[in-house]
């Protein structure tokens, strides 16, 4: 048995117990709306990018009932043991807590500031409630360091697919048929957004990694046919994924060519992009923009909520009529021994990377 701190508390340390957590897990994610806090996108993190003995996932029971989770993993840095959300070093994408209520979100708050170890919270919600609850659970017995607040964007989608283009400037609109007219000079232009079985999504993301290797990621070794774990990673979440029927693998043909891929779901009545490629032969059609805007069209067509870009802001997405969400570390070091170190070993990073970027 676990021990109580505002509920019953207990540690998952292997996939095989986070497996049997799926169901109720994905009660609590769902409200959220997060893919990242989703069962699956945990449970591909926890078997593609960490070691045995990593996992620390940290469930709360209240009456019997899953009613909160920090899916967080215990690494070493600089000689320090923290505690930081699953897959944020490696993914960078928006995560958090999982919980009911308030009174759950207070219990797994104290659970995770109960470890007397340092916790990195990497790019929650802004406006997360879980962050006034972490200054006054830590106040007095600790530190808060909270970093600045990074966006995403995200397309609201509250009309007609013409109408939205219609509020696009005259510069986008004219790119993106100038873009098609060019394609189409080639060949017959078609689209695939594809919703694999699960024996399909192996060539599917094979297909994916092929094209996204042609562009500059490749060339930099940032590309998923460089990075094994992660492309490990990729493989696993989009098999689940197409399980729950979620998994959207779009692509932009030229003369029967795969010139541009997506990796999407669709969470919470939402279409996430998570990965998107493209060959830069073919750079004179902006074959990545058409894409966007081909999947764009089919989450109007879907009458979904909104079509989310992950990553962070950037300019070359500026010509889409977005909204912004805010996001923002927390770094939480308890009163302790082990937490005073990790704080210090923080302050130094930090303090070395600013020195570091003046003399660049």
């Amino acid at each position: 048995m676990g021990s109580r701190v505002g509920g019953e508390v207990e540690i998952v340390r292997s996939s095989r117990e986070l497996k049997a957590l799926a169901g109720e897990w994905e009660s609590l994610s769902l409200s959220l709306g997060l893919p990242m806090l989703s069962h699956a996108w945990v449970l591909a993190c926890a078997e593609a990018l960490y070691e045995i003995g990593e996992l620390h996932i940290i469930t709360v029971r209240l009456r019997g009932s899953l009613v909160g989770v920090a899916p967080l993993v215990a690494i070493k840095r600089a000689g320090a043991r923290y505690l930081e959300l699953a897959g944020a070093a490696y993914l960078y994408e928006p995560s958090g807590l999982l919980y009911r209520d308030e009174e759950s979100l207070a219990a797994v708050t104290s659970a995770v500031m109960s470890c007397g170890i340092p916790v990195v919270l990497g790019r929650i919600p802004a406006e997360s409630p879980f962050i006034p609850q972490i200054r006054s659970i830590v106040s007095g017995r600790g530190v808060v360091v909270e970093g600045g607040v990074g966006y995403t964007l995200s397309v609201p989608i509250s009309s007609g697919w013409k109408e939205y283009v219609a509020s696009l400037s005259s510069r986008r609109r004219y790119d993106l048929r100038r873009a098609r007219q060019r394609a189409e000079e080639v060949g017959t232009v078609t689209v695939r957004v594809c919703s694999p079985s699960p024996e399909e999504v192996e060539e599917g993301i094979a297909e994916f990694v092929r094209i996204e290797s042609t562009g500059w990621k490749g060339r930099n070794g940032s590309s998923l046919s460089h990075r094994a774990s992660l492309r490990e990673f990729f493989l696993r979440y989009a098999a689940l994924a197409s399980r729950a029927g979620m998994l959207r693998l779009s692509f932009l043909d030229v003369a029967g060519n795969p010139i541009a891929a997506q990796i999407s779901v669709i969470y919470a009545e939402r279409l996430w992009v998570l990965k998107i490629g493209y060959d830069e032969t073919w750079s004179r059609c902006s074959p990545g923009s058409q894409l966007l805007a081909e999947t764009m069209e089919y989450a109007f067509e879907c009458k979904l909520k909104s079509y989310e870009f992950l990553g962070s802001d950037e300019p070359w997405l500026h010509g889409w009529v977005t909204e912004r969400r805010g996001y923002r570390t927390i770094g939480c070091y308890p009163a302790t021994l082990q937490g005073l170190y990790g704080l210090a070993a923080d302050t130094v990073g930090r303090m070395r990377a600013r020195a570091a970027s003046l003399h660049q």
